[in-house]
């Protein structure tokens, strides 16, 4: 099956997102992008995105569509039953849009402080798995910042309702640059179970030492063209879920 029509059949589901139907127009239009103008740093539902080394605007609206459809996939296909099966399928969507995937193996982490708020205690993984502090400073920033933030800001609200799955909250946060002909992402993800609380998990503040959590960090890596190439294609199949599911990360 060729792109073009691998894309049109993608199951993505409802273009409206729970965190934001019932709020009304006027916090659903908060933080909101053109998907043809995106800013350096952005949520697209379950993942934190930062655009270093200059992306073209045309390739940041193919890496952000391409992890969205792989979302959506994920989270409608009914045969998905566990947050392995949900990355699985998130992966196997984003194989077939031209990204070639290496890593992302979940392993057991802990956390070595206490009486620390998560968000304070996941600064050296997403350091160290997204390529340094300057590559990852708009992230960074952002979570460092969430002591300090109103915990319903339009961008948290989204980021954390679309981590949560299967009695887990996973986040995932990316670093996307061009590295030649190519555009490469690099990919962290962290999981909680369910004794961080059900939600607005970054906020829950560590109680003992050595408390666990899995992570997972790969790398994602496309031709630049083939990307580019999938916008009309994927611009028309998302548009409206575009609307609903990315948000600028207001910082």
């Amino acid at each position: 099956m060729d792109t073009k029509s691998y894309i049109a059949g993608l199951k993505v589901g409802s273009p409206i997102t729970d965190a934001f139907e019932m709020l009304g127009p006027a916090v659903a239009a908060v933080d909101t992008v053109d998907i043809k103008k995106l800013p350096d740093g952005i949520v697209t539902g379950s993942n934190i995105l930062q655009f270093a080394n200059a992306p073209s605007v045309e390739l940041r609206t193919s890496v952000a569509l391409s992890l969205l459809a792989a979302q959506r996939v994920a989270t409608n296909d009914k045969k998905v039953e566990s947050p392995d099966e949900w990355i699985a399928r998130h992966n196997d969507v984003l194989s077939n849009l031209n990204w070639m995937i290496a890593g992302g193996g979940h392993v057991k982490s802990t956390f070595n402080s206490v009486n620390v708020a998560v968000h304070e205690a996941i600064l050296p993984f997403l350091e160290t798995a997204l390529g340094g502090a300057g590559a990852a400073s708009l992230i960074l920033t952002a979570v460092k910042q969430l002591q300090a933030m109103d915990k319903d800001k339009p961008w948290f609200t989204l980021f954390d309702q679309e981590s949560r799955r299967f009695k887990v909250t996973e986040y995932q946060f990316s670093v996307v640059e061009n590295v030649g002909l190519d555009t490469v992402m690099r990919m962290a993800s962290a999981r909680f179970d369910a004794t961080y609380g059900s939600t607005q998990v970054l906020f829950f503040k560590l109680t003992k030492e050595n408390a666990e959590f899995e992570s997972a960090s790969s790398k994602l890596q496309a031709n630049s063209s083939l990307l580019a190439a999938m916008n009309g294609d994927l611009e028309l199949k998302l548009a409206a879920h575009a609307k609903s599911f990315i948000r600028d990360l207001n910082i």
